[in-house]
């Protein structure tokens, strides 16, 4: 399992985000949490996500159960 993580420009740190929404969260339980599967996916995704937005920065993390 693994959840996306967004560095806004500005900000010091990364943030979890809520995927559905494009939006970064505080509280883990609003972030969205992607399957091994969805996660490849999403890897060949990031590259486009940081060109549309320019100066962000996305990584994906797994996490444990």
């Amino acid at each position: 399992m693994f959840r996306l993580y967004a560095k806004i420009p500005g900000k010091k740190r990364f943030l979890p985000m809520d995927y559905n929404a494009g939006s970064v969260v505080i509280n883990l339980i609003h972030a969205t949490i992607f399957s091994e599967v969805e996660a490849n996916k999403l890897r060949k995704e990031i590259p486009i996500l940081e060109d549309i937005n320019p100066g962000w920065t996305f990584e994906l993390r797994s996490i444990s159960q």
